[in-house]
């Protein structure tokens, strides 16, 4: 029995400060690689270099230029949820974009664009996450 008791204390002795260390490497590892906050890829898991580009802005602003829409804005404490890297809050009103627009458009196989309130959205399809905003364009 005194073996027993022994040989347990010992391997806890060795496991403890190994544990430890392996906790002092990951701390240190998330300093090295940065805040881990709200819109870092670490977080969120998708390419931060996903964005609208500047053709697609074009002509999607000339687009609701030539055809107005009715965008009505969210109420603040809905529109507040919607953010770069966080997720498309469950249930809100969304549309698709006129198909017409949308053919114009470079085709993006993991995404879609939403209108949202008087936002255009670029969301991961996979994973819900908002990727851009595209603001004032209607």
């Amino acid at each position: 029995m005194r073996r027993y008791f022994i040989a347990t204390v010992v391997s806890l002795a060795l496991v403890v400060p190994a544990g430890a260390a392996f906790a002092k490497n990951d701390k240190a590892n998330n300093k090295a690689g940065g805040s881990g906050g709200v819109g870092s890829e670490v977080e969120i898991g998708i390419d931060a270099s996903i964005s609208f580009g500047a053709d697609e802005t074009r002509i999607i602003r000339d687009y609701f230029a030539a055809s107005p829409y009715d965008a009505k804005p969210l109420p603040p404490g809905i529109a507040k949820n919607l953010a770069r890297g966080k997720p498309l809050p469950p249930g809100i009103a969304k549309r698709y974009l006129p198909r017409d627009l949308a053919a114009r458009l470079p085709v993006r196989a993991d995404y879609e664009r939403l209108i949202v309130g008087d936002d255009i959205l670029l969301v991961s399809i996979a994973t819900g996450i908002i990727v851009d905003i595209l603001s004032d364009a209607f």
